[in-house]
């Protein structure tokens, strides 16, 4: 009796295993990595899942210069959409942030900060509660006091201002001699997530740019390497939309030695990547059109499809020629490269209303 009741469930035990393997066979057999994007020039229309390959022609989009930023707007360094419009701020010596009309480029309203102390602010994140000033800008690579202030949305408007302070600095930095524009360790764009923050990177050196994690919590942080993309140029600003597990970087690419090349602005788009592994998904570079020159410094959208960027002031002598570009407000239409991708997103996600 034992030895049938032994067999019994040594039998009931193999058929659960032969079940699990051929559930797991045909899971493997359904699902086929590749290229995803109908867009990309190696687009697998077989692929469901994105093995973050896709590739793309090289494309140059249309940036309409808006308008001229007020003179006392000439070091805008970020642009966020917060309270009713889009907001900019100066990269140091200001602790006001400016709204501006997103028809001229003209300030209409500013909000003053006290408590803050500007050394080289290049980017403005926020979540739900707080607005993050990111006091990180390093291009001689020597600062010891890299730091972000958490400001208190509500306490801004109220002009009862509360700011803590998250502190931070990279893991694997060692040199902190001087090494103007010429260091790996420069920052300006960072984004906030539900519970961490992420610095992308603005690599002098090498051109890419590398994204570091830290808690957003107030307190001393070490920031960790999470990854690094070849973006050929330097890395500016940023802006996630994170219903659609979309980032959208801008910078320039840029040559000291020689300026007529220089001041080249792009966007990147990074989308549908997995979980905060934001170069695990699609990767498309977009340079703008000829003849536009600018120092772009921050990007935002309202709608994940109109973007609105700003330059700051640049200008310098060469050879005794001068090249003067002033601060501007610009727009940038994106629907030819992500309608469709936000579509789909909708979609999945039950909403409808996308144009």
């Amino acid at each position: 009796m034992k030895d049938k009741q032994s067999l019994a469930s040594a039998l009931r035990s193999s058929l659960v295993v032969l079940g699990l393997f051929l559930a797991t066979a045909q899971l493997s057999q359904a699902q086929v990595c590749g290229c995803t994007d109908s867009m990309a020039t190696n687009y697998n229309p077989e692929a469901t899942v994105n093995d973050g390959g896709c590739e793309y022609a090289p494309q140059k989009v249309k940036a309409v210069a808006v308008g001229s930023l007020d003179l006392a707007l000439r070091g805008s360094s970020t642009l966020f959409c917060w309270n009713k419009g889009y907001w900019t701020y100066n990269d140091h010596n200001d602790n006001c942030i400016y709204r501006l009309d997103s028809t001229s480029g003209t300030s209409m309203e500013s909000l003053c900060i006290q408590g803050i102390k500007n050394r080289d602010t290049e980017e403005i994140s926020q979540d739900s509660l707080y607005l993050y000033f990111g006091d990180f800008g390093n291009n001689s690579g020597t600062r010891r006091d890299l730091c972000i202030l958490r400001v208190n949305k509500e306490s801004i408007i109220n002009q009862q201002v509360v700011i803590d302070t998250l502190w931070f600095s990279y893991e694997d930095q060692t040199d902190f001699s001087s090494h103007p524009q010429a260091t790996d360790f420069d920052c300006e764009a960072f984004i906030v997530t539900d519970d961490s923050i992420y610095l992308f990177t603005k690599q002098w050196v090498s051109a890419q740019t590398a994204v570091y994690s830290l808690p957003k919590t107030p307190g001393s942080h070490i920031a960790h390497k999470r990854g690094c993309y070849n973006v050929k140029g330097l890395i500016t600003g940023v802006t996630y939309i994170s219903e659609y597990q979309l980032i959208v970087l801008c910078g320039y690419d840029y040559n000291k030695n020689n300026v007529l090349s220089a001041l080249k602005p792009f966007m990147v788009l990074l989308y549908d990547f997995k979980d905060n592994l934001f170069f695990s998904g699609n990767k498309r570079r977009l340079d703008f059109s000829y003849p536009t020159r600018a120092q772009i410094e921050g990007v935002a959208t309202s709608n994940a499809l109109d973007y609105y960027l700003t330059s700051e002031h640049f200008k310098t002598t060469k050879m005794g020629i001068t090249f003067d570009f002033p601060a501007q407000l610009w727009r940038v239409d994106l629907r030819k490269y992500l309608l469709p991708y936000i579509k789909s997103k909708s979609r999945s996600d039950g909403a409808t209303n996308v144009q």
